[in-house]
């Protein structure tokens, strides 16, 4: 319904601390990485959380029911924070989590952060850190119902317009049963960049193609630096009786 009469909204002038009601039985830190509990309230961050901020306060309810005590987080900023293997060509490369205190280029199963804007000294970075992924871009190529046996040699699937960095890779099965999948009738997924192969997820009996409708990620990125203009490129391997059906492969950048 459209406004007859004028109206005042809250306006927040300061975007660097936002006020997060905690989970229940947990303590927060000062200077922790805060993730978001299924219920949406604070956490000591868990990889695989939506990552809400760095903790401006320690904030203890332990022993409280969720939203008895509120934690201020900063949700923008650069901050410093120690990463295992992180060098001057680490600048602009996508940082994760696996804790709370724990960063790691590896984004299989961990949780998106930020990104790097310095290394002053090698293991040593400046993250940048992005609550929510609000920089990840995500490439999405639909993969048809392949007859048993088809594949697709190599096909480009997205021009990269800038450099950037690859976050993750996944399959998203579309619906339809996957079926003939066995160790000697693999579905091999394999997506590439001009500079190397991607990732490569190999389908078998171990290794079960994702049920109807749920995704599944396809792994550690080998490839994960993209130059201007390079191309990204899929291809479906399929064994005779392997038919993994209709899916999605979506890809994470930033």
């Amino acid at each position: 319904m459209a406004l007859t009469i004028n109206r005042d909204l809250d306006h927040y002038v300061d975007q660097e601390l936002r006020t997060l009601p905690v989970a229940a039985a947990k303590r927060i830190f000062k200077g922790a990485l805060v993730g978001l509990a299924s219920t949406g309230h604070a956490q000591p961050l868990l990889a695989g959380n939506p990552f809400a901020g760095i903790a401006y306060e320690e904030m203890d309810n332990t022993t409280g029911a969720a939203g008895a005590v509120s934690v201020r987080v900063y949700t923008a900023g650069d901050f410093g924070h120690t990463l295992t293997g992180a060098a001057i060509g680490s600048v602009g490369r996508p940082v994760f989590a696996s804790a709370d205190d724990t960063l790691t280029f590896n984004g299989a199963g961990n949780t998106y952060v930020g990104t790097v804007q310095d290394v002053p000294a090698t293991g040593q970075i400046i993250l940048r850190i992005d609550p929510f992924g609000r920089r990840i871009k995500t490439v999405t190529h639909a993969v048809e119902d392949l007859a048993a046996g088809a594949d697709i040699s190599t096909r480009a699937i997205h021009s990269f317009e800038a450099e950037g960095w690859i976050v993750s890779a996944r399959v998203i099965n579309q619906g339809v049963a996957a079926t003939g999948i066995n160790d000697a009738n693999t579905c091999v997924v394999n997506v590439t960049v001009d500079s190397g192969t991607v990732v490569t997820k190999v389908f078998d009996t171990a290794n079960v193609f994702p049920a109807p409708n749920t995704d599944l990620s396809m792994g550690n990125l080998t490839t994960v630096r993209v130059s201007t203009s390079e191309v990204m490129a899929v291809s479906v391997t399929n064994g005779a009786t392997a038919n993994p059906g209709p899916f999605l492969i979506e890809v994470d950048y930033v």
